[in-house]
């Protein structure tokens, strides 16, 4: 779980630094933007939350969870929902049709949204179903879509 987590701020500081520079945005008035990274670069996680509580409450994995919860053992249900998140295969946020419709979201708010935070919250998103969609990939588990992707995040970046 710590080396996923390391990773992944690996990549979104890589990334916001290479959209600072590229954009110039060295004024601390952008602040808005990482902000809203950081949380966008979280929320694809809250899919595993929805499966849990909303759309398969009757799982045994969502069962357990949901009794640590109760029971106020938070840190130990994050830790069961991150070790079993291979069972999950339906999610939502991580399905072809939401990325292709996230994309196209994503752009909406980029090019037209005054919002940092906004822009900062979409990148963030997108960037977190690149990662997931990056580890699909180099288990050999999708390969037509993967670049496509990987190039619209740096599109994107370059709109900021």
């Amino acid at each position: 779980m710590k080396k996923d987590l390391t990773n992944n701020f690996i990549y979104f500081f890589s990334f916001f630094l290479l959209v600072t520079l590229i954009n110039k945005l060295f004024s601390f008035s952008f602040w808005p933007l990482y902000v809203g990274g950081l949380i966008g670069l979280f929320m694809p996680n809250l899919d595993h939350l929805l499966h849990v509580f909303v759309f398969k409450p009757l799982e045994l994995t969502s069962q357990r969870v949901k009794l640590l919860i109760n029971e106020k053992r938070y840190k130990e249900g994050i830790i069961l929902l991150y070790d079993t998140r291979g069972e999950r295969k339906d999610l939502i946020f991580h399905s072809v049709n939401f990325q292709i419709i996230f994309t196209i979201l994503t752009f909406w708010v980029i090019s037209s949204s005054g919002s940092l935070f906004g822009r900062g919250l979409v990148l963030g998103f997108y960037l977190s179903l690149v990662l997931f969609n990056l580890r699909k990939f180099l288990n050999k588990e999708i390969k037509e879509y993967f670049f496509i992707l990987l190039a619209l995040l740096f599109i994107f970046g370059l709109m900021i």
